[in-house]
């Protein structure tokens, strides 16, 4: 696909859909036959993190709370899909759901069957028991992980070092967080770690702040 050809596709769905088509996911019998499983025992096994709630947060932040972004930010679409049918079953009307609403949702869907990537669980996404990954990395410490990376592949001088995550308004994820999750009850995130738990232990993340937010 040509450089307009992608830029044309880029105004009526997102990226991410576009890279999907072009590069299915292998079934089990796929990645047989083009040998993936000997590949990726050969390969460097990577894994970022970050902590669950905070990739709710964004995932909500990002894809469901303002629709006016359009195709390219990726709204439209995850309204389409998501937005509309929190709202429908939470309320009588109303265009975004609140941050309120997409957690019911997650702690009342079965998260395997019916979440998307953005905030199905690592430990049922990524396989972390399965997989025997060589390194996993944090987008909390990012920008000193990924210098051990570049050093473990040999890729030092081929890909320069650089990471910068922003905050919409500006504003610390410390601060965020305190202003969505005053919004739940103790008892909604409580419910919600149970979703997530394993992630939790898994990475090492605390939930004891998110709890001290809660209204």
């Amino acid at each position: 696909m040509s450089e307009e050809e992608l830029n044309e596709k880029n105004k009526i769905q997102q990226l991410s859909t576009t890279a999907r088509e072009l590069y299915p996911e292998m079934d089990y019998e796929e990645a047989e036959k083009f040998k993936l499983f000997q590949a990726v025992k050969k390969s460097f096994k990577l894994l970022v993190v970050r902590h669950p709630f905070e990739r709710l947060l964004s995932a909500y932040r990002d894809k469901l709370e303002n629709t006016n972004l359009g195709f390219e930010h990726g709204t439209k679409h995850f309204y389409k899909k998501y937005g509309a049918k929190i709202v429908k079953k939470y309320r009588a009307a109303g265009k975004e759901p609140t941050f309120k609403e997409f957690v019911r949702y997650l702690i009342d869907i079965d998260l395997l069957n019916y979440a998307d990537d953005h905030w199905i669980p690592y430990y049922l996404f990524c396989t972390p028991c399965l997989v025997e990954y060589d390194f996993v990395a944090k987008v909390e410490t990012l920008w000193r992980d990924q210098s051990y990376v570049i050093n473990s592949t040999r890729l030092r001088g081929k890909i320069r070092p650089g990471w910068r995550h922003s905050t919409k308004n500006g504003h610390g994820n410390e601060s965020i967080a305190a202003v969505y999750f005053s919004q739940l009850t103790r008892s909604d995130v409580e419910r919600l770690y149970q979703k997530y738990r394993l992630d939790f232990e898994l990475f090492d993340y605390d939930v004891k702040p998110y709890l001290a937010y809660a209204g």
